[in-house]
């Protein structure tokens, strides 16, 4: 019984996370492709519109001494939009965001240092249309652990990402 009361108020919590009121749900779904540091190659999911929340899965295919290596990557994301006008949309063209991500980046120094980071970024969302649109950001790379084999050492790096976008 008591699993089911937790269970109801997560969903409730969720709801009113992902809503601009109780009645209307808050946005639409995104879908984007584009290259970042350290996304790689990535595709992203997002969903929102004032807020969004979402993931994204990269690689970084290469030759490497004759073999070929794959780095890869994968990150959750959440985005508020805050600051001016689209002249398609309602939502704001800027942006901050934040992600989490873990990574295997084998040979991109001094990314290779490092497993799991956190990405704080700003940005601006450039709309072509009602649907269509790139976003730019940039921001910073906090490393937040390494992998056994490297010892780690706390170091800022640079870290954004340049992709295009899809409404669904």
């Amino acid at each position: 019984m008591k699993s089911s009361i937790y269970l109801f108020k997560s969903i409730l919590l969720i709801g009113l996370i992902l809503s601009d009121n109780p009645i209307k749900a808050q946005g639409k779904l995104e879908l984007s492709g584009g290259f970042g540091m350290p996304e790689l190659f990535n595709l992203k999911v997002k969903y929102g519109k004032v807020v969004q929340i979402g993931a994204s899965a990269g690689i970084y295919p290469f030759e490497w001494f004759n073999e070929t290596v794959v780095d890869w990557s994968c990150n959750a994301e959440i985005t508020y939009h805050f600051f001016g006008k689209s002249k398609y949309i309602e939502q704001a063209p800027w942006f901050v965001s934040g992600s989490l991500g873990f990574f295997d980046l084998g040979v991109i120094d001094p990314y290779e240092s490092y497993d799991i980071s956190f990405n704080p970024r700003i940005g601006r969302t450039l709309n072509f249309s009602k649907r269509l649109g790139v976003n730019l950001d940039f921001g910073l790379f906090l490393p937040l652990s390494a992998p056994e084999d490297y010892p780690y050492d706390f170091m800022l790096l640079p870290s954004g990402s340049f992709s295009f976008f899809i409404r669904l």
